[in-house]
């Protein structure tokens, strides 16, 4: 028994000996500081007219550790204030992203257009469908057939008097022609029909493919750019588009989603063309 107790006796000295030390024990905290918050600005010009892909950018960052620029062509930079060079002439999504020791950042974004001055948006090259040639298609076809007098042929005879008309329109018309071999097209025409104008196109994407299956977006248009009157300067009114590509694509696809409000879509001519002459 005297043992027993002994033993209970030095458990007991161990609990407030142990529970004391803790209570005795100073815990010091450390309070990390907070960094001031980044601040990111930048600004962008041409420093040679001459030189039109050539962009400068110059930021004024503050409170930062590290900068990351994103110049909207898979390129990117490290520096305060670099000059980047663009391949190709076109609309670009610049991204500069500036950010602090403790991982706050900061972001300024600004789509910049890069222009070829020497491009005269007011003409273009030959149309590739007369000079290189190729095969024409439709998905939807008049009633009566390609060859019809309102046939899908009449879209790319050269005639801007004849017209396409499809008249179970229902979003979908895909108006496709391959290419003997591949080109850089770089615009197109469209022109009206001669009546109608609720049968003219008002949404429609223009697309290029190497393959025939995979196709990418090149231009598109969301707003009928002819007037909604169904006689006069309006009708079988040719309307030129340059867009900016430069890849050789063998498969150009006129992709018409919507007209201005009719169940038929109508269309007098479409060319393909060179950018310039």
């Amino acid at each position: 028994m005297k043992r027993l107790l002994s033993v209970f006796s030095l458990l007991l000295l161990i609990v407030v000996l142990t529970v004391k030390c803790k209570k005795d024990e100073t815990v010091e905290v450390v309070q990390e500081v907070e960094e001031p918050k980044p601040l990111v600005a930048f600004d962008y010009k041409l420093p040679d007219p001459t030189k039109f892909l050539e962009v400068q950018f110059t930021a004024t960052p503050q409170n930062y550790k590290s900068l990351l620029w994103q110049f909207g062509d898979d390129s990117t930079s490290v520096e305060v204030s670099p000059k980047h060079v663009y391949r190709f002439p076109g609309t670009y999504h610049v991204v500069l992203t500036a950010r602090n020791g403790q991982g706050y950042t900061a972001v300024k974004e600004v789509n910049i257009k890069v222009v070829d001055p020497t491009i005269n948006y007011a003409i273009c090259g030959e149309n590739y469908m007369k000079t290189i040639g190729g095969i024409f298609s439709v998905n939807l076809e008049a009633g009566a057939g390609a060859d019809s007098g309102e046939g899908s042929k009449k879209l790319v005879d050269g005639d801007i008097k004849t017209k396409f008309l499809q008249a179970g329109f229902d979003g979908t018309q895909r108006c496709t022609f391959e290419l003997k071999t591949p080109q850089v097209v770089g615009a197109y025409t469209l022109t009206s029909g001669n009546d109608a104008a609720d049968r003219d196109p008002k949404f429609w994407i223009l697309q290029g493919s190497t393959d025939g299956i995979q196709y990418r977006d090149l231009h598109t248009v969301t707003v009928c750019p002819w007037e909604n009157t169904n006689s006069g300067a309006s009708r079988n009114q040719t309307k030129l588009f340059h867009f900016d590509n430069y890849v050789a694509y063998k498969f150009y696809r006129l992709y018409i989603k919507q007209t201005r409000s009719a169940r038929v879509f109508q269309l007098s001519e479409w060319t393909i063309n060179k950018k310039q002459p």
